[in-house]
């Protein structure tokens, strides 16, 4: 895995977590604008949660503006 898909992994289970404990289901990136994205700034989110999903994603924006990646995950809520 890259230092990109790293952080926006990171930054995608920060944003969902919210105290709860979750188990990885999926995660996807997508790359655009080639750059040196070392310096990308990641702002995560979470789309929808229920009881047992939460639905995340996230933007690497280079300091031009342009899109580096975007990312979405889905991790399942775990009670231990």
């Amino acid at each position: 895995m890259n230092p990109l898909s790293q952080r926006l992994e990171a930054a995608l289970l920060d944003a969902a977590a919210d105290g709860r404990r979750l188990a990885p289901v999926s995660f996807t990136v997508d790359y655009g604008a080639s750059a040196d994205a070392a310096h990308a700034e990641i702002e995560a989110r979470v789309d929808r949660s229920t009881k047992s999903l939460v639905f995340a994603s996230a933007e690497a924006r280079l300091a031009d503006g342009r899109t580096a990646a975007t990312a979405s995950g889905v991790y399942r809520v775990t009670l231990s």
